[in-house]
């Protein structure tokens, strides 16, 4: 007589570590972006990070000079936020920007 609970086992198993595979794993942190202090420095950033593959939302806010992005950690690391908002000439949680990129801001963004 053949076991039944085997199979049953492998399949539950199986649809079980498939599901993990589809789930989505989006996280929300802010960058500190010292030098956003207008909405036209916003508006450069916000959209340099809407044109990355993995970000679904990015909201600056003024005050606190922060853009806090939601991006998916399984395509993209916060190094490459990072990367990208200091390729565009801003410091970018503490990191600095790039300095000939830095010197092509409009004078508000510096």
């Amino acid at each position: 007589m053949k076991s039944t609970t085997t199979p049953a086992l492998f399949v539950s198993t199986v649809l079980f570590l498939g599901i993990g595979c589809f789930r989505q794993d989006h996280i929300t942190f802010a960058v500190h972006v010292p030098a956003m202090k207008t909405p036209a420095c916003a508006k450069m950033i916000q959209e340099a990070l809407g044109r990355m593959e993995g970000i679904s939302a990015a909201e600056p806010s003024l005050t606190d000079h922060t853009i806090t992005v939601v991006y998916d950690d399984r395509r993209l690391a916060r190094k490459n936020i990072e990367f990208l908002i200091t390729g565009l000439g801003f410091d970018a949680n503490g990191e600095p920007g790039k300095p000939e990129a830095k010197a092509a801001l409009p004078a508000e963004c510096r």
